[in-house]
């Protein structure tokens, strides 16, 4: 007995030595791919859907310093600019090859961290192809070769999952305060970067507060979060009132949910017909940002129907395919296009063409966009139904995602926002394979997991 239990130990420290091995081997092994390709790419990286914008931005920093009063600066937000401005400090020449390298070090951090998390769950046998899918998906992991925000969100995204993972599976203690801190922190860098993910941070804040009990652990989360993740936008502020003397964060909510609404449009930003009818407010010569954003919620209200009608649209296109007859958005910078066989059928003779574009085409990428949608929220339900940790890993990874799907039913209709949450839709559609392959052996989704946070 006693030999038989030695070599059930020594069996099980082998698979997990494995997996440790996988859980560090899978995020470099990604990263160093990156450095190679980084290496043969003119610059360090690629140009995004707004990359001139953020450089101009980046520009107007270097010539005028921290409160330039370069417009574009405060019409998009300027937390990114700045981040490449840092960069730019440290060589001109090579600003964009830097970003890249942070970018791409940062992501591969954050994905190590999260997986590390899953370790000490039973989701465990689950962390080979988790970490797979996070390393090699091409669009989400080539996102962080590009001048663009939405990779550093991903990278917020993870750590604040990760964290929260983390803070379940430990008791609340003094210790407590650096989990509140951490998550507080990435989702003020998250907020910097992007101000819309001030929304999203309140509702994860309040999240996770609901998964703990005693009303001074959850108030302790929520206004920790807040009051942390606040001092990022009132950075912003502040700077927008020195350099252009206007208290806001950005002036282009408007723009883009004007963009997104209208009698004869769809809802993305092809945008068709008349725009939505807004005139200035006296004494005001100009329409401001604000008076656009009432402009479009007063319009919604007045066309209900129509209303109905592009929410459907835009919340479709948050899932379109990055390329192909449904593709809808601003993602034709997408680096996974360069070698994207379907992208190059399409490119390559007419006959290619109407394979792609038109019903066949049409037919199959209706059918993967309805099956990311399946997944993601197969793998949502059936995480939920082991309860436990299981349900608040299930909750932490479904919020995000469904906030930023909301945003853009709100503003404009764009698969690029799905970008900035799609580790956490990624993970949830691979447990939703998972969660198939175990209903095709067992004939059922039911699975004997310990509500317990610990596997072991």
């Amino acid at each position: 007995m006693a030999s038989k239990s030695k070599v059930a130990r020594q069996r099980q420290r082998t698979k997990s030595n494995t997996v440790n091995f996988f859980l560090i081997a899978i995020p470099i092994l990604a990263f160093i791919i990156k450095l190679i390709t980084m290496a043969n790419i003119h610059g360090g990286g690629w140009l995004g859907s707004d990359g001139e914008s953020w450089l101009a931005g980046a520009d107007g920093l270097l010539k005028q310093g921290y409160y330039s009063n370069a417009s574009v600066l405060a019409y998009m937000p300027a937390g990114y600019p700045i981040l490449i401005w840092f960069c730019a400090k440290i060589s001109v020449t090579n600003a964009v090859w830097i970003l890249s390298f942070l970018q791409s070090a940062f992501y591969a951090f954050s994905s190590y961290y999260f997986l590390k998390q899953l370790r000490d769950t039973k989701l465990r046998p689950y962390i080979f192809l988790i970490g797979l899918a996070l390393a090699f998906n091409p669009t989400l992991s080539l996102s962080t070769l590009v001048v663009g925000y939405e990779s550093i969100l991903t990278s917020c995204m993870l750590m604040i999952a990760g964290i929260i993972i983390k803070s379940k599976q430990s008791i609340i203690n003094r210790k407590f305060v650096m989990y509140i801190v951490g998550v507080g922190a990435f989702s003020a860098l998250a907020a910097f970067i992007q101000p819309r993910w001030i929304l999203t941070s309140i509702v994860i804040a309040i999240v996770w507060a609901l998964m703990h009990k005693g009303p001074k652990v959850q108030a302790a989360i929520v206004v920790g979060v807040i009051a942390i993740m606040a001092i990022a936008p009132a950075l912003t502020v502040q700077r927008n009132v020195h350099s252009v003397h206007k208290a806001v964060l950005a002036t282009i909510l408007g723009s883009n949910m004007a963009i997104g609404a209208g009698d004869e449009t769809s809802g993305g930003y092809g945008r068709t017909g008349p725009v939505v009818p807004c005139k200035p407010i006296p004494p005001a010569t100009a329409v401001s940002d604000s008076d656009l954003v009432k402009c479009v919620i007063k319009w919604y209200a007045g066309h209900p129907v129509k209303a109905v009608h592009l929410f459907i649209n835009k919340s479709l296109y948050f899932w379109s395919p990055w390329s192909g007859p449904l593709g809808n958005g601003t993602m034709a910078r997408n680096p996974w296009l360069k070698i994207n066989p379907i992208s190059s059928i399409a490119k390559g003779s007419q006959q290619g063409n109407d394979l792609i574009n038109k019903t066949l085409g049409k037919t199959i990428s209706f059918l993967w966009e309805m099956g990311c949608i399946s997944l993601f929220f197969l793998g949502f339900f059936w995480l939920r139904s082991m309860k436990g940790i299981y349900l608040n890993i299930a909750y932490t990874s479904l919020v995000p995602v469904v906030i930023s799907w909301l945003v853009a039913m709100g503003t404009v209709g764009d698969h690029r926002y799905r970008i900035p949450t799609m580790p956490l839709s990624v993970f949830l559609q691979v447990m939703g394979y998972f969660a198939l392959r175990h209903k095709a052996k067992t004939r059922s989704f039911a699975v004997a997991l310990e509500p317990s946070a610990k596997s072991r």
